[in-house]
């Protein structure tokens, strides 16, 4: 059976001349995708009605317990994981790890940069629920707990990942790292500060 790793250890060029035209193409494909959404927010159209459908079902049926459960998820998203790149980084970097240290320090940032950035382009309000949550005026589109948390928490995966060898292992911390990243999202539409359409553009 055809396998990843032996093309890479016969065929190492071969094998990362594929690997880097496949990821030049993911990314072609998710910006078009941004794109897409991105056309829809100043029109009243089909993304619209249906943000505005999925939270009104929402918000007709969440609990008090389910908002305390989604505020708790929604930290991570947020200061949580802010603290969480700072202390690793640090960590790295007194163990003079200055390339991991450099990556996750400056990954992080430029995700929460290109966040503010396209917050500021869009202007698009957020829902009308948002208010008990988020009293301050703020932009909606894309979510930066979607966002950041994906940017973030993915690096954080990529350099644990190279201290994990088992595969097993490796496999349950991409699963639950992918399990929190949706579960984040997923926090900010249930507590009515973010529509459907920002979570995913986000991502």
């Amino acid at each position: 059976m055809f396998r990843l790793e032996t093309l890479a250890r016969r065929h190492p060029r071969v094998y990362l001349a594929a690997y880097a035209a496949g990821g030049l193409l993911l990314v072609a494909l998710l910006v078009w995708a941004f794109a897409v959404l991105a056309d829809e927010v100043p029109e009243n159209g089909w993304m619209v009605h249906l943000d505005q459908a999925i939270t009104g079902f929402i918000q007709a049926r969440d609990t008090e317990g389910g908002e305390r459960f989604f505020v708790t998820l929604s930290l991570l998203g947020g200061p949580v994981l802010a603290a969480l790149v700072t202390i690793v980084t640090l960590a790295l970097a007194l163990r003079r790890e200055w390339l991991r240290a450099a990556v996750i320090a400056l990954g992080s940032a430029m995700g929460a940069g290109l966040n503010s950035i396209l917050k500021q382009a869009f202007h698009r309000g957020r829902p009308e629920y948002a208010t008990e949550f988020i009293p301050h005026s703020s932009w909606s589109f894309p979510s930066g707990h979607a966002m950041n948390s994906l940017v973030a928490y993915g690096i954080l995966l990529v350099v644990l990942l190279e201290y994990t060898h088992d595969s097993l292992r490796r496999r349950l911390i991409i699963a639950g790292t992918a399990i929190l990243i949706f579960l984040i999202a997923l926090s900010r539409v249930y507590l009515g500060v973010h529509y459907l359409s920002d979570v995913i553009a986000g991502w």
